[in-house]
């Protein structure tokens, strides 16, 4: 993996372990290889910490960003992810359109799953909303300043 600039965000103040803990979630926006479009992975840490690793279409690395949830959201996010059983099923009939964006989820370390247009593949009911709900978490940190 390429290596990434720091860039710490304005109040992001990263205290205890910093990012160097143990990932409780992470989200990884990929390509499949040759694709020249951005890539970003999220990674949050149990300490709250969370880190946005981006290249551009080039595969050159854009500044790290950096962050931490307050603790209550931390605890929340740690919450919303128990008790998921992360069943996957697939479809007998899917569609065929296909494109080299992928999002993967990873929870504990532990690929939970694979989100790629069409692949036929879905998750169970609770499963998907402990997962939503996660994202929406993630991504509201990352937009405040």
């Amino acid at each position: 993996p390429a290596r990434h600039a720091s860039a710490r965000r304005a109040g992001a103040g990263l205290s205890g372990d910093g990012a160097g803990g143990k990932v409780t979630f992470e989200i990884d926006h990929r390509v499949d290889p040759g694709a020249k479009l951005p890539t970003s992975a999220v990674k949050v840490f149990a300490s709250g910490a969370w880190t946005r690793d981006e290249t551009d279409a080039d595969g050159k690395a854009l500044p790290q960003r950096l962050g931490c949830l307050a603790k209550p959201d931390a605890k929340q996010l740690e919450t919303t992810l128990a008790g998921a059983e992360w069943k996957i099923t697939k479809a007998q009939f899917h569609c065929m359109a296909m494109t080299p964006q992928f999002t993967v989820y990873q929870v504990d370390g532990k690929t939970v799953f694979t989100d790629r247009l069409c692949s036929g593949e879905s998750l169970d009911e609770k499963s998907r909303a402990k997962l939503d709900a996660a994202i929406a978490l993630v991504e509201q940190a990352q937009k405040t300043p």
